[in-house]
């Protein structure tokens, strides 16, 4: 399966998510995980290679996607990785972008981090109106990232609603934790797993109701 981490805006914790999505779906999945960091800023890929000097063992693969190096350029090896019983998770960059339109067109899942403030939700209405433009079929799951629990979000309500006509919105938000920002690719903390996994159970629920898996 394909499971794609994408929004327009960044800064809403994307590569983060994806982080901590992957190692946290290690550690209950005995499938095998591929990573491939499609990000021009290969943060995900960088802080990979730089975990190496861990003592920890690699919890999966990362390979770094760029114009010389990727290996789905034709849609034939989309769908071939599509098919693929391994659980293939993609992290693009926060931008709009044709070459990816057929990324996110085939993509099984495409999780979308978002915040409350202003910028956020224009941003995320935009990509949600270019992946009905583009004809995307992939199951939309909105992830509120970065919640401050003591913050009263006065466009919440109205937000919500809007975003539960295009896809399946997350219940649980991922609070506003520093732990976070010290996420490696060799495991979860106890503080981080605790900050992720009620949203990321949603979402492994959701994944195993549409495909009818067990991940």
């Amino acid at each position: 399966m394909i499971i794609t981490f994408a929004t327009q805006k960044g800064g809403t914790g994307k590569t983060t998510l994806c982080i901590a999505f992957s190692n946290y779906l290690s550690a209950i999945t005995e499938k095998k995980i591929n990573v491939y960091d499609f990000d021009f800023q290969k943060s995900f890929f960088n802080k990979w290679l730089e975990d190496e000097s861990m003592e920890q063992p690699r919890l999966y693969e990362v390979q770094q996607i760029s114009e010389e190096n990727n290996p789905f350029t034709d849609l034939e090896s989309i769908i071939k990785i599509k098919e693929d019983p391994e659980v293939n998770i993609f992290d693009l960059a926060g931008t709009l972008d044709e070459k990816y339109s057929d990324l996110l067109i085939y993509s099984d899942f495409i999780i979308i981090p978002f915040e409350y403030s202003d910028v956020s939700v224009k941003s995320t209405l935009v990509f949600i109106n270019m992946l009905g433009m583009i004809g995307s079929q992939a199951e939309r799951i909105f992830v509120r990232s970065k919640y401050d629990k003591g913050y009263k979000y006065l466009n919440q309500i109205e937000m919500d609603e809007e975003i539960s006509k295009y896809g399946i919105l997350i219940e649980s938000p991922v609070f506003k934790r520093n732990c976070l920002q010290t996420i490696d690719t060799r495991k979860l903390t106890y503080e981080q797993k605790y900050a992720v996994k009620n949203p990321f159970n949603e979402i492994i629920t959701e994944v195993n109701e549409a495909l009818q898996i067990t991940l």
